[in-house]
C-alpha cells in the first residue's frame, strides 16, 4: 500500500503534488489507453477520492491536457549545430520513440489542443527550424502540420500491428499475394513486393520524413 493510500484510509488527506497526479494519469493512459483514464481510476492510483483530484486540476480535460504536455516535455531538443532539416528529423525521431513506448497516448496527440508550456516550446523550435531553412511563413506553418501528421500517422501504422508471429505470418502472406499478381496489371506492386512486406521502422520513418522536408525545401524555387 502506498503512503498516499495509507493516509487516505487513516482519514488524513495524502500529500500529493500536481506533478504526481499528472504522472499517474500519464501512466494509466499510456498503458491502458486514454479511454480508460477516469477520475475514479486516477483517484485509486494516487489514493484519494475522485473529487479530491479537482484540488490539483480543474476537470478531466485539464488532466488530459496536462498529460499531453508532460509527454511533449520529454521530446529531446536538437543540438544547436544541426542544420534545419537535421534538427527536425532529430525532434520528430525523439517524438516518435516516445509514442512507441507509450502507444496509449497516440490518440491524445490528435484529440487535444497543444497549448501547454512544453507544447509551445516544441512548436517554437519547429517553426524556428523551418523558417531558418528558408521557408516563408505560410510554408513553415504548412510544413509544421505536415510533419506532425506524418509522424503521428507513421506511429499509428507501427503500433497497429504488434510485432510477433502473427504479424510475421501476415506479412509473409502479403508478400506471396503481391509477388504473384499479374505482372501486366500490377508491375510496380510486384517489383516492390518484398519491401512492402517488411515491417516499417526507424529507417523508413527517417527516409520518409526527409522526403517531406525536401518537398517543402524544393517548393521555394517554384
Amino acid at each position: 500500500m502506498t503512503q498516499e493510500q495509507t493516509a487516505s484510509r487513516a482519514g488524513r488527506p495524502p500529500r500529493l503534488s500536481r506533478k504526481q497526479v499528472v504522472t499517474a494519469a500519464r501512466a494509466i493512459a499510456a498503458q491502458e489507453g486514454v479511454e480508460n483514464l477516469s477520475m475514479r481510476r486516477l483517484g485509486d492510483a494516487v489514493g484519494v477520492m475522485p473529487n479530491a483530484l479537482y484540488t490539483y486540476l480543474a476537470d478531466k480535460a485539464a488532466i488530459l491536457d496536462a498529460v499531453l504536455d508532460d509527454l511533449l516535455g520529454d521530446v529531446k531538443r536538437p543540438r544547436q549545430q544541426m542544420t534545419w532539416s537535421q534538427g527536425l528529423v532529430s525532434l520528430m525521431s525523439s517524438y516518435r520513440k516516445l509514442l512507441l513506448t507509450q502507444p496509449g497516448l497516440v490518440a491524445l496527440t490528435v484529440s487535444r489542443p497543444m497549448h501547454g508550456p512544453n507544447a509551445l516550446r516544441l512548436r517554437e523550435d519547429m517553426l524556428t527550424l523551418l523558417r531558418g531553412g528558408g521557408l516563408d511563413d505560410a510554408d513553415a506553418v504548412s510544413a509544421f502540420f505536415a510533419v506532425f501528421a506524418y509522424t503521428t500517422g507513421f506511429v499509428a501504422l507501427e503500433t497497429a500491428r504488434v510485432p510477433g508471429e502473427r504479424d510475421t505470418q501476415q506479412r509473409a502472406q502479403g508478400y506471396r499475394m503481391h509477388s504473384t499478381l499479374p505482372e501486366e496489371a500490377f508491375p510496380s506492386t510486384r517489383a516492390v513486393a518484398r519491401r512492402l512486406a517488411k515491417r516499417p521502422g526507424e529507417r523508413e520513418f527517417t527516409r520518409g520524413l526527409r522526403g517531406v522536408l525536401a518537398g517543402f525545401a524544393n517548393s521555394r524555387a517554384v
